[in-house]
């Protein structure tokens, strides 16, 4: 019975024990060491950025930050970047001196002052890329013959190629050439009209070849001059160029040589070529061969506005044709 009071009196004073110790560790916690913040330290703190607290966007920090005065100032859409939250927080971590300025002075050597805003707003990441790489980017290029108006052309019109190292660019060039059997200045021609098929995905680009060739049954040579003046084609749906087709070569019976004249009818939405060629129908005049009377261009079915067509090639009021649309 003794043995046993003592082995609870025991138990009972290392309970005490671990409850002591417990609260010396909370008190620790609580309490951490106090910093002087004026004080030197070796830890190195030139990657430290200002901080902001959290918002819904970008306009409450304006008045606090360098780097969004600066990018107003070149005229950038700050709303874009508030839609896309992940790249406005790197934005926001960026100096304006040490980061941001020497990529502006080296896109101020292609690119005009009101076209840099609209460039950054389209790509803002291009601020966080390492200099040296874009210069090889450029270089690349430059290797390649390609002159400074194209190489602005290019950048233009895809913000994103510099985005892309200089691998993967030369091998979607070395790509288009050999698919399409392209000169060297066939593919400068190319990249510099329509640059973002050089990046587009080349599953979309197979496919769309696939369609062209098989199924519209166009030869290698006509492919070959339907991409150099029409590269479009092999960035839209393949099912929306397959029905366009359809519609315009064995319905209206446009010829494959006809529509090869005229590629930029394949862009054009079906309905509005449908609209327009069953109005020229009922009035008589859906007569699409040059050499008989009142011969309308087939790209007077996608062209211009609906008072012009009417005016020009359906020789009716637009009224007339609003009324035709109200019976479809």
């Amino acid at each position: 019975m003794k043995t046993f009071r003592e082995f609870i009196k025991f138990s009972k004073s290392i309970n005490q024990i671990n409850i002591l110790q417990q609260k010396r560790c909370y008190a620790q916690i609580r309490t951490p060491a106090k910093v002087n913040v004026l004080e030197r330290v070796s830890t190195d703190v030139s990657d430290t950025t200002p901080y902001f607290p959290k918002s819904f966007n970008l306009a409450a920090y304006i008045n606090s930050s360098e780097t969004l005065q600066n990018l107003l100032n070149l005229n950038v859409d700050l709303n874009k970047l508030d839609k896309r939250p992940y790249i406005a927080e790197k934005i926001l971590k960026l100096d304006f001196e040490k980061d941001m300025k020497q990529i502006l002075l080296f896109l101020n050597e292609f690119l005009k002052k009101e076209d840099m805003g609209t460039f950054l707003s389209k790509n803002p990441m291009i601020l966080t890329e390492d200099i040296d790489n874009l210069h090889v980017r450029i270089h690349y290029l430059q290797s390649k013959q390609f002159n400074n108006i194209q190489i602005t052309k290019i950048i233009l019109k895809n913000p994103f190629w510099l985005m892309y190292s200089t691998v993967r660019i030369d091998r979607r060039l070395g790509y288009f050439q050999s698919k399409f059997d392209l000169s060297g200045n066939d593919i400068r021609n190319l990249a510099t009209k329509q640059p973002k098929i050089i990046t587009y995905n080349l599953h979309h680009i197979n496919t769309n070849s696939f369609v062209i060739k098989e199924e519209m049954g166009y030869n290698d040579q006509e492919i070959k001059q339907l991409i150099l003046h029409q590269p479009k084609l092999w960035m839209i749906c393949q099912k929306k160029l397959l029905e366009r087709f359809n519609y315009i070569h064995n319905t209206i019976k446009i010829s494959h040589e006809n529509i090869l004249l005229h590629p930029n009818i394949l862009l054009c939405r079906n309905f509005k070529i449908k609209q327009r060629h069953i109005f020229l129908q009922q009035l008589g005049r859906a007569q699409f061969d040059p050499s008989k009377e009142n011969y309308v261009p087939i790209m007077a079915l996608a062209e211009n506005t609906d008072v012009e067509f009417c005016k020009n090639h359906a020789k009716c009021h637009i009224d007339e044709y609003n009324r035709f649309l109200k019976t479809l």
